[in-house]
Order: structure tokens, then C-alpha cells, then sequence
């Protein structure tokens, strides 16, 4: 945690802001571990403003709170879209998915990640230094997660590889949606919300949705054309 948001933090837990203090426990656990994830805004990641949002944290409490009303098999796969420093993925590895994976344009953020990932000995975890809009590696996941990672062409680019993904493999895949500002473009390209969390947790919520090829399909018969390609800046 930086010296900016470290003071931000005491000064929540000062005014008893009850979402601070149900993270103490969790935040404490991750400083003596030594897990780096302090927050990383657009100026620190060196990366161009219509490719990246803001960074922090978004495992603990909240998305535990919320994995716990999902129902996850072993034989699950996820992968953290702009997985950030990995805080997620930590998160995410207590359930029993065969793979906990992520994707990271940072090169910096990537390295960050891969070692708290190797500090709490996660082997079934991989992250991929790309693009999130490049990504179409997409086949063995049943789960997606992101926490408002980045803007709406590069989102339009994500939701084009999963469907293109669904149709070469159909199955059912479940996203999981922190802070779900572009929950209109989720339904536009066909995904079902079956879950607004608003009630379980504090601001800002998380949306779950499904889609599988049937759905996939149904969205590419509606475009008459596509603004992007869904392979990188269009």
C-alpha cells in the first residue's frame, strides 16, 4: 500500500467506514504475507488512457461473500481479465478451480502479480502479459471476472472474443462483473444477468451473467456490422 492510499485507508477506518474496517483483517494478512497490491492509477501504469482504468485491489471480503452464492466444480477454469496485481486471483484460488489464470497489458503489473501468485505457492495459476482486446486464448474457461478494467472499445473487443469463443466451444460461461457500468453492452452482445449484487455488498456491486453459443449466436445475427473487430484497436 502506497503512503497516498495508506492515509486515504486510516482516515476511512477514523470515520468508521464500515467497509474499511470488514477489510482490516484481510489487508493486514496480505502486508505480512508481503503482497503488493497498492492501487495504481493511469499516470503510474505508463499505459494510454483508452487502454487502461485506474487499478486496485479487488479480492477480499466482498468477491468471497459473493463466490460463496456461486456454485463452482472442479473442473471450472477462470480467467481475471486485466488481472492488475493479482488481488482477484488470490481471492479466486480458494474455490476449486482447475485453472485461477489473468491477463495484464502492464509489463510491471505483470511482474507484481506473477510473484504474489509465487509467494502464496498458487501452481495452478498463469498470467499473461497481453492486450485483454488480443486475448482470444479463451476456449478452456467456464469464468470471467473483471473489476471495470478498462474502456468501452477495448470491453467491446473482450465481449467479441467470448462470443467468438463460445461459438468454437459451446458451454456455458459465467462472467462476473465488478462495477458493472457497461452493463448495457453486456446484454447488447447477448449475455443474461442472473445476479446484481447490490444487496450482498458495499459500492460498488458486482453483476453475474451467462452466455453460452446459442446466445453468442443470437448476438452476431443482430449486428448488421460491428464497430470493432475485437482484435486490438480498430
Amino acid at each position: 500500500m502506497n503512503y497516498s492510499s495508506g492515509l486515504n485507508y486510516v482516515r476511512r477506518l477514523a470515520r468508521l467506514d464500515s467497509q474499511a474496517w470488514r477489510y482490516l483483517p484481510y489487508k493486514a494478512k496480505m502486508r505480512l504475507l508481503g503482497i503488493d497490491l497498492s492501487p495504481v492509477n493511469i499516470d503510474q501504469s505508463g499505459l494510454p488512457h483508452e487502454r487502461f482504468h485506474m487499478h486496485s485491489d479487488s479480492g477480499g471480503p466482498d468477491l468471497k461473500r459473493l463466490l460463496d452464492t456461486l456454485p463452482i466444480e472442479r473442473s471450472d477454469a477462470v480467467i481475471d481479465m486485466e488481472c492488475g496485481k493479482g488481488g482477484a486471483m488470490l481471492t479466486l484460488a480458494k474455490y476449486p478451480f482447475a485453472r485461477i489464470d489473468g491477463v495484464e497489458i502492464s509489463e510491471s503489473l505483470t511482474r507484481i502479480a506473477r510473484r504474489n501468485i509465487e509467494r502464496l505457492k498458487i501452481a495452478n495459476a498463469h498470467i499473461f502479459c497481453s492486450d485483454a482486446a488480443d486475448f482470444s486464448d479463451l476456449d478452456r474457461y467456464t469464468h470471467v471476472y473483471m473489476y471495470n478494467p478498462f474502456p468501452e472499445p477495448v470491453m467491446r473487443c473482450v465481449l467479441s472474443n467470448i462470443n467468438d469463443s463460445l461459438l468454437r466451444k459451446d458451454r456455458t460461461l459465467t462472467l462476473i462483473y465488478r462495477n458493472p457500468i457497461f452493463n448495457g453492452l453486456l446484454l447488447e452482445y447477448g449475455f443474461a444477468k442472473i445476479l446484481h449484487t447490490e444487496q450482498l455488498t458495499d459500492y460498488p456491486a458486482f453483476g453475474v451473467y451467462l452466455a453460452d453459443a446459442r446466445t453468442a449466436e443470437s448476438c452476431v445475427r443482430g449486428f448488421t456490422s460491428f464497430p470493432f473487430s475485437g482484435r486490438g484497436n480498430d
